[in-house]
């Protein structure tokens, strides 16, 4: 049993050191999406593809980083990932092309899921019976961040330029995440093989890796990763075109991404608390339904408050999804192998969603010269359909493990 201090205090730590990647994935593409464009003379599939190799990156790291945490401590990753973060916003300050910025992304991604995982696994393991509480205050932090920090990027960014704003975000991060994150503990953390041994007192509540990924309701989970991830992503890079459609300038239309970013953090946190009370997949549908809705509304939104009243509805949704899932995944398919089994799940969203979303939402927009509503169709179409699929995930009944075969269940 872990004391309450000692749980508030890595609790803490935790919040503190996904705080700044977090405003990385989730700010910097949206402020600097507008100056890219113009500095580098690239339309909007060039910047909506960055999110592709941002989530590319992403997708990659957290299987293996699920692995990663069964034999070295939680603490390490989440201190590396962070170095490795900073380090690449310093590097972002010299890129001269496109091709720079996407190599940052490439790498941002990737240790983000150091970060992420590891994260969301020791707060799991410090709160077990509120799961979804500290989940979602977690995810609150690093999907909530680029609410607080895209502000101060903009500020940074008209005033002293894209150099001074990369190297101050770098700096901060270093100094106060990285730092945080190395003093990460979890006192009972056991390798894999001594979890597995142990079943960490609760093996006939767990599947296995090659049992989960064998089940209909992983697979329907995928899914929804692949499309909901890319209606939500997409926000982030559509909010600076979109407000510059509207008529409106940066300083203006960053409200759009600032609303995104307030509901995608409080979005992680209301739902995640929700979910130690409610079913998870009905929290989901709901947020998802609302952010469909929302996207068909933009088609006729001509004002700037409308539009960013509507991206925080997307924001709800985006975030809901990844305070939700975290719970999901260990409700029902246990938490043995949790690392393991989110990060695959969390493929979908590196290499499908950053596909579908602000790449083909960026090509489609240069092909039809910026016409919106063709493209908030086609997302709304992917909340609807992760309705669907989310409904019909069903946990397994532990006790029922014999009833397991050798297709899809």
């Amino acid at each position: 049993m872990v004391k309450s201090g000692i749980k508030r205090k890595n609790f803490l730590l935790c919040c503190v050191s996904i705080f700044f990647v977090g405003s990385f994935v989730f700010g910097i593409p949206g402020v600097m999406a507008s100056y890219w464009q113009e500095t580098f003379n690239v339309g909007k599939e060039d910047v909506g593809r960055l999110m592709f190799f941002l989530l590319m990156g992403t997708g990659s790291s957290m299987y293996l980083t699920g692995k990663l945490q069964e034999k070295i401590k939680y603490n390490y990753l989440i201190f590396s990932g962070n170095l490795i973060c900073a380090a690449a916003m310093f590097f972002i300050s010299f890129a001269h092309t496109m091709t720079g910025i996407y190599v940052w992304a490439v790498i941002t991604g990737f240790f983000c899921g150091f970060v992420y995982i590891p994260v969301l696994t020791v707060v799991q393991r410090l709160y077990p019976d509120n799961k979804g509480a500290a989940t979602g205050m977690v995810n609150l932090l690093f999907g909530g961040s680029a609410a607080a920090a895209s502000p101060v990027f903009t500020m940074l960014l008209l005033s002293h330029g894209a150099f001074a704003m990369t190297c101050i975000a770098a700096l901060l991060c270093l100094i106060i995440s990285t730092s945080a994150s190395f003093f990460v503990r979890v006192p009972e953390q056991k390798s894999g093989e001594q979890e597995q041994s142990a079943g960490m007192n609760n093996s006939a509540k767990s599947l296995s890796f090659n049992e989960t990924i064998r089940l209909k309701s992983f697979w329907l989970l995928w899914g929804v990763w692949a499309l909901a991830g890319a209606a939500g992503i997409s926000m982030i890079t559509l909010s600076a075109s979109f407000g510059a459609f509207l008529g409106y300038n940066l300083d203006q239309y960053v409200l759009i991404l600032i609303c995104f970013s307030i509901t995608n953090g409080a979005g992680r946190l209301i739902c995640g608390k929700l979910a130690d009370y409610f079913p998870h997949q009905q929290i989901l549908m709901v947020c998802f339904l609302l952010s469909g809705s929302a996207y068909l509304l933009l088609t006729v939104t001509t004002t700037l408050g409308a539009a960013s009243l509507l991206a925080a509805c997307v924001g709800l949704a985006f975030g809901a999804m990844f305070a939700v899932s975290a719970p999901l995944v260990s409700h029902c398919f246990g938490l043995v192998n949790f690392g393991k089994i989110f990060g695959l799940v969390f493929t979908a969203y590196g290499f499908v969603a950053g596909f579908l979303g602000p790449w083909l939402s960026g090509f489609i927009l240069d092909l039809g010269h910026g016409n919106f509503k063709i493209v908030f169709i086609y997302l709304a179409c992917f909340y609807f359909i992760s309705s669907v699929f989310i409904i019909k995930i069903k946990p397994v009944d532990f006790n029922k493990l014999t009833d397991l075969h050798p297709g899809l269940i």
